[in-house]
């Protein structure tokens, strides 16, 4: 019976024991002990020692976190000014481990070896001498004429990066001609033409951005325009010219426009046509104004219908680059735009050179076949010849790219290969120019490496500023070294008498 009675009470006593152990550290954290701050012989309170800096235990397992941390974002080049005179910085953008110092020396050096040996730079060279024949009069006389040079394309255009370098080069050799020809307002979000300034009211329509719907395809020579039917609305540009045009749309019943340029009323335009019976057409306003820096204002008046097609801001001389870019376009927009519209304009402008630099877009498009893309690109062709019949025609071909295979890995994308067999053919057809911009860059797959050291973008589509600006520095050296090669007429002719 005593044995009974300890069996049943030792787990009693045990279990006691378990809580009184258990509540015990609880009950002791509630209890705060008082103590007196330590003090000096002299009894004044001692101060703890000054904390040294605090050491990580990792900085690399750190940096690592980081650069995952922003790698899937596509960081932007910053500019200081609206000028093209500094080249944007831009911050790592690899998806992949960063690469160390010495493989980035190697990569860096591989890629301008490419950018700078080029094995063929500019195919048919010869398609470029209309171009050629007028720098070599504006070199004769520097105050001679303003030779125009005007590039449609897609979001590589658009940006304004590659543009805006090759502005700059061709400016610094041959003259200051302006920023030429441009949007009018601020029509899609990241909109800028380097060395200009824009800014519009919140009442326009842009019309030619949205690619599945363009309207009615009247969208001027650079196929974006704004419309509005509203009094009141206006769209601003600084720039520094002189001259101004203001392309507008003549449509029946349109309104009136005023012309500003520094605050002081330069014209009031009516946009109306006088036969509403007739297709509507393209207008254009001119003002010579004085050398340098302007403030240009185009204002609605009365409630009616206004369609601004673009402004031009120009020098008396030099030449100009001017980039009509949208971003997403393929090249076959280009064909949905109204010719005659178009046509109107273009002839006004007279450009010497016309560049093409389409492909991106379509190279991802299983729509299109090699056959199917080089018959439509004949027929752009063709339409450039009509649009400015002595114009030179050059054909930039796509970049590289790479695809997404995994969520950190890239493969090469040959879908570029079919665009750039279509393109070249139709230039040997067609008598242009075409410059392989793959190849330069160093062939399929070398996306990746601009990418590793920071010259793309980690979309592996398009590229940063400073890769840009080395893209840009490539194609005016390959036209500028078949320029120095060339020979004006004039010296032939007295070579073959002598």
């Amino acid at each position: 019976m005593l044995l009974r009675r300890l069996h049943l009470a030792l787990p009693i006593l045990i279990l006691t024991a378990g809580l009184s152990l258990a509540i015990e550290p609880a009950a002791a954290t509630k209890t705060h002990k008082i103590t007196k701050p330590a003090t000096n012989p002299d009894g004044s309170v001692k101060k703890a020692p000054a904390a040294k800096p605090y050491k990580t235990k990792s900085i690399k397992s750190r940096k690592m976190k980081s650069s995952k941390s922003t790698s899937a974002k596509s960081i932007a080049p910053k500019s200081t000014s609206d000028s093209y005179s500094t080249t944007p910085r831009t911050t790592a953008v690899s998806l992949r481990t960063p690469v160390p110092s010495t493989s980035r020396e190697a990569l860096l050096d591989r890629i301008q070896h490419s950018l700078s040996t080029p094995r063929i730079a500019i195919e048919n060279p010869r398609a470029l001498r209309p171009f050629f024949e007028q720098l070599h009069q504006l070199e004769l006389d520097p105050k001679s004429e303003l030779v125009r040079v005007i590039q449609f394309g897609d979001s590589h255009t658009a940006a304004d990066l590659f543009t805006g370098a090759l502005r700059t080069l061709f400016q610094q050799k041959f003259g200051d001609g302006g920023a030429g020809f441009s949007y009018a307002g601020y029509p899609f979000a990241g909109y800028k033409i380097h060395g200009t300034h824009r800014a519009q009211s919140t009442g326009w329509l842009a019309l030619g951005t949205h690619l599945k719907d363009i309207g009615d395809g009247m969208v001027g020579m650079g196929g974006v325009s704004l419309s509005t039917d509203a009094a009141g609305n206006w769209v601003s540009l600084d720039a520094d010219a002189t001259s101004l045009q203001v392309q507008y749309l003549i449509q029946p019943n349109g309104g009136n426009i005023e012309i500003r340029d520094n605050d002081t009323l330069i014209a009031t335009v009516p946009t109306a046509s006088s036969d509403t019976a007739a297709p509507d057409t393209a207008g254009h306003f001119d003002a010579l104004v004085e050398p340098g820096p302007h403030h240009f204002e185009v204002l609605t008046v009365n409630q009616a219908p206004v369609r601004l097609l673009g402004l031009s801001t120009e020098n008396a001389a030099g030449i100009t680059y001017e980039a009509a870019g949208i971003n997403g376009a393929e090249a076959s927009l280009f064909l949905r735009w109204n010719e005659a519209l178009q046509q109107t304009l273009m002839l006004e402008t007279n450009p010497a050179l016309i560049v093409l630099s389409y492909g991106t877009n379509e190279a991802s498009d299983h729509n299109w076949t090699e056959e199917g893309y080089a018959s439509m690109f004949q027929r752009i062709i063709e339409r450039c010849h009509r649009l400015a019949p002595k114009a030179a025609i050059l054909v930039v071909g796509p970049p590289d790219r790479a695809l997404r295979a995994s969520r950190r890995a890239w493969k090469p994308f040959n879908g570029v290969d079919r665009i750039v067999a279509a393109q070249r053919s139709v230039c040997r057809q067609m008598n242009c120019a075409y410059w392989d911009q793959r190849s330069r860059m160093g062939g399929l797959g070398s996306m990746r490496d601009w990418v590793s050291i920071s010259w793309a973008q980690p979309d592996h589509t398009h590229f940063t500023g400073e890769g840009y600006t080395e893209l840009a520095s490539a194609l005016f050296s390959d036209i500028t070294d078949q320029y120095d090669k060339y020979e004006p007429a004039i010296t032939r002719a007295q070579g073959e008498t002598k």
